[in-house]
């Protein structure tokens, strides 16, 4: 099992003492970055989905937005910018692949000396653990049917997805202006009573009590 397994070698160099041993480390390193690039897509990917849900949960429940330094009704950012629920399988899950990674791909570096001390032989070579592979691409498989099975998830629409698009989430954010400070209350996405905006009722994140807006009406 990976390093103590029974794996293959390759690029070997018996010349060039530091240039191979560095080329081999460079080598056995380098599946561990391209991890790091695909899990920072993943978390991004990740992060687009538990901020929609987010966003579109406003619509349905009263909440306190999120903000760095909270004050009233408001709550703090997570953080890992991901709920617990979303940040710590994904911490754990890549813990082990870049762990499984690092069985997988490994540095050999044997040195022969003679009974005087002196180095006779050497040898440098990048290593594979070919049961530490099967292990690592059958939790990618894993991961990667969970990741599909939950964006395939239906999400009911209640508010008009925003993303991270600065101009729709400041088109939700025109509440009455009769509001006292609503950005330190639990607000609610809907239509805000007793107000109107040229002749159309008006839908607003609100510290009011809101009504659902009707399918058909324009506001």
């Amino acid at each position: 099992w990976g390093s103590a397994s029974g794996g293959s070698s390759f690029v070997k160099s018996q010349d060039g003492f530091t240039k191979a041993t560095i080329w081999n480390a460079w080598l056995s390193n380098m599946p561990q970055v391209l991890l790091s690039i695909c899990y920072f897509n993943l978390n991004m990917l990740c992060t687009y989905m538990a901020s929609s849900k987010e966003w579109n949960t406003l619509a349905t429940t009263p909440k306190g937005l999120r903000v760095t330094k909270p004050l009233g009704e408001q709550r703090s950012t997570y953080f890992l910018q991901l709920p617990y629920k979303w940040a710590v399988p994904l911490v754990v899950t890549s813990g082990s692949l870049h762990w499984l990674l690092s069985q997988a791909f490994f540095l050999i570096r044997i040195d022969h000396y003679n009974r005087d001390g002196e180095l006779v032989e050497w040898t440098s070579a990048c290593g594979v653990s070919f049961s530490s592979l099967v292990t690592y691409f059958s939790v990618v498989l894993v991961l990667v049917c969970a990741l599909l099975v939950i964006a395939r998830l239906p999400m009911f629409t209640h508010l008009p997805p925003a993303d991270s698009c600065s101009l729709m989430i400041s088109a939700a954010c025109h509440p009455a202006p009769d509001e006292v400070d609503p950005h330190l209350a639990k607000v609610q996405w809907g239509v805000v009573p007793d107000m109107e905006v040229k002749g159309h009722e008006h839908c607003s994140l609100s510290s009011k009590p809101v009504t659902k807006p009707l399918v058909g009406e324009v506001y």
